[in-house]
């Protein structure tokens, strides 16, 4: 009866007592590390699982701007999964004190004085004003910059050095081999990018040496260089 009692009092203590007792299996990460995991939740080593609110930890999760979702739940035996998607840098533009790196939905999720080592399209013709790590770009050039970027596949991205937005009625892209494709107001701007990406892989594949491109929804159009 006393090995029962003694038993199922230290059951009963485990989950107050800073002993290691399972773990966190980290998920869906790239840059984001457990100790990142372990540091947003607060929470101390050795890891103790009972000790863990897997509501708290997803909501503290979800406000690391380098996390776009996260999902905590508990496995057998003694297991946290957190399973995170990470927000990635799909475009970087000139602000107050040096550049912003943007996700898809326009949060700044990065700051630095250099653009060295960020492979990814440059906004330019429009500078954003002082912002902080989390802020949401509200310009709505910047935006349609975006949806371009966006709707373009994974390869077509890599094609694309450049956006200028300076005049919103003449939006252009210029594709890493200099050529500038023409995008008007951006309106309808998911087409227009499917448009342009199409003409561009034809200009390659047919060795065209071209002025500009025009990715007109009516009557799109490749000038040729004479």
């Amino acid at each position: 009866m006393g090995t029962a009692v003694g038993f199922l009092l230290l059951a009963g203590a485990v989950p107050f007592l800073p002993v290691p007792m399972g773990d966190i299996r980290l998920q869906g990460n790239e840059a984001v590390t457990k100790e990142d995991i372990l540091f947003d939740g607060d929470i101390r080593e050795p890891v103790n699982v009972f000790q863990i609110s897997t509501s708290q930890l997803q909501e503290r999760l979800k406000k690391d701007v380098r996390i776009a979702d996260a999902e905590v739940s508990r496995a057998f035996p003694f297991y946290i999964d957190v399973v995170i998607a990470e927000r990635k840098p799909v475009a970087v533009i000139q602000e107050e004190f040096g550049y912003a790196f943007l996700d898809q939905e326009g949060m700044i999720i990065q700051t630095g004085d250099s653009i060295r080592g960020m492979d990814v399209p440059v906004i330019t013709g429009v500078k954003l004003d002082n912002v902080l790590l989390g802020d949401f770009t509200q310009k709505e050039n910047v935006k349609l910059a975006l949806q371009f970027l966006g709707a373009l596949s994974p390869g077509g991205i890599q094609v694309f050095s450049e956006i200028n937005v300076g005049n919103a009625e003449s939006i252009v892209a210029y594709t890493r081999d200099g050529i500038a494709v023409r995008l008007g107001d951006g309106s309808s701007m998911a087409e227009r990018a499917a448009l342009a990406e199409n003409m561009v892989n034809d200009v390659k594949v047919r060795g065209l040496s071209v002025e500009y491109i025009d990715a007109s929804l009516s009557s799109p159009y490749i000038k040729l260089k004479k």
